[in-house]
């Protein structure tokens, strides 16, 4: 795991406050995510990680009352709360994996093809060729090759979230966001999705979000640990768990609170 210099960030977070109404969920956040690497948010429930996830793609932009109080997002270097940022590229480019697998009611063909499909391919033979690829890159054209015309929601747990994977990296994201992409499935599947994350890096930015300290230390170059809405330590995954520079990140690395 090699340092990053902020040349090679994917994503620059500064000075960013964040509320829910009269609440402030994220407090003068700065963090530099460096490109083309596995980036884990870790923190107690409620400390921001999730909320500054979906800052990323502007999800939160669904919520009333939600909102960028001051700073600023970069990706690609365009502040992405600028009032010319058109949001549904931007969810193009920013693509998320949710905690629970969401396939849509279609074929396994038409999961992976939504998003080539909504961005205007027509061509049957560039579509064909995207599927294939996103399938093999999320480990799942073998198993799933002979029944594409299979409803998606009929594959297994672990199946269906890579299915989700496959369908998010169809249109070449910049950045993969996953929250908690792991909590609804068994050991085993749970191991593939981990696989796949460190197998795909090189090609993408992902950005993890996960109660499990097990799966960031496995997974991720860098962790971020969250606390009450604040950043409180970011650095090299195998410094933070092993020598921490804060009396709290090691407290909660620990298990002695959260």
């Amino acid at each position: 795991m090699s340092a990053v210099t902020a040349a090679e960030s994917a994503v620059k977070v500064q000075g960013m406050n964040f509320s829910y109404g009269s609440s402030q969920a994220l407090k003068n956040i700065d963090i530099d995510i460096p490109l083309n690497q596995v980036t884990a948010f870790i923190g107690p429930s409620g400390c921001g990680k999730s909320t500054l996830l979906r800052c990323l793609n502007r999800m939160n932009d669904e919520i009333p009352g939600a909102r960028v109080t001051s700073g600023s997002i970069e990706i690609g270097g365009i502040n992405i709360y600028d009032r010319s940022v058109d949001v549904v590229k931007l969810r193009r480019d920013v693509g998320m994996v949710f905690q629970k697998s969401n396939p849509f009611p279609r074929s396994i063909y038409e999961n992976v093809a939504y998003g080539l499909r909504l961005r205007g391919e027509r061509n049957k033979a560039v579509i064909d060729q995207a599927v294939e690829e996103a399938l093999t890159a999320a480990a799942l054209w073998d198993e799933v090759k002979d029944r594409m015309d299979d409803l998606g929601t009929a594959l297994s747990g672990g199946q269906q979230q890579r299915l989700c994977i496959a369908r998010t990296i169809a249109v070449k994201p910049k950045v993969i966001l996953m929250d908690e992409p792991c909590s609804a499935l068994d050991p085993i599947a749970t191991v593939k999705v981990e696989e796949l994350v460190w197998n795909l890096r090189s090609n993408y930015t992902f950005i993890i979000v996960t109660h499990s300290m097990a799966q960031a230390s496995r997974v991720s170059d860098k962790t971020a640990f969250f606390y009450m809405g604040e950043l409180v330590e970011f650095g090299e995954t195998m410094k933070i768990f092993s020598n921490p520079r804060l009396k709290k990140t090691e407290d909660y690395i620990s298990g002695r609170f959260g």
